[in-house]
């Protein structure tokens, strides 16, 4: 592998990135009252996408440790957004799944995300996001 990929900045630049990406998103929330974290929102999206899961499971999707997705749930559920259930089967199994009001907030913050989104995109083709997901694929897959 010649020196210019390891000497190379590049992963200073994608750590300086998703900063400064979590920090416009923060400040947007912010901004628009929302109410959330950036965090909260991740943990949300996903339990509104896969409905009822564990924390396992949560924590799996979205790449964060399991003592961090508690004490967000934990958050969660005081503002009212998470309810936790015990397996019938197994009562040390808990699934998470979103309440009423955590479910009227996912419909809330959705288009702002949505926007946020565009925002980082612009100016970017269908090929670049392909292209950037493949790579970022390719890093992912090659840490131990």
């Amino acid at each position: 592998m010649p020196d210019t990929y390891v000497s190379n900045p590049s992963f200073f630049k994608l750590d300086a990135t998703l900063k400064k990406i979590r920090n416009y998103w923060q400040k947007t929330f912010d901004a628009h009252c929302k109410e959330i974290t950036v965090d909260q929102w991740l943990l949300l999206e996903n339990l509104h996408k896969h409905k009822k899961i564990t924390h396992n499971e949560l924590a799996r999707l979205t790449s964060k440790d399991i003592t961090t997705i508690s004490r967000i749930i934990e958050l969660m559920v005081k503002k009212g957004l998470v309810l936790r259930e015990a397996a019938q089967n197994d009562r040390r199994k808990v699934f998470l799944q979103l309440t009423p009001l955590g479910n009227e907030k996912y419909k809330d913050v959705r288009p702002l995300v949505l926007e946020m989104r565009k925002t980082g995109w612009k100016d970017l083709t269908e090929k670049d996001y392909v292209e950037l997901t493949r790579i970022l694929d390719v890093i992912y897959h090659n840490i131990p």
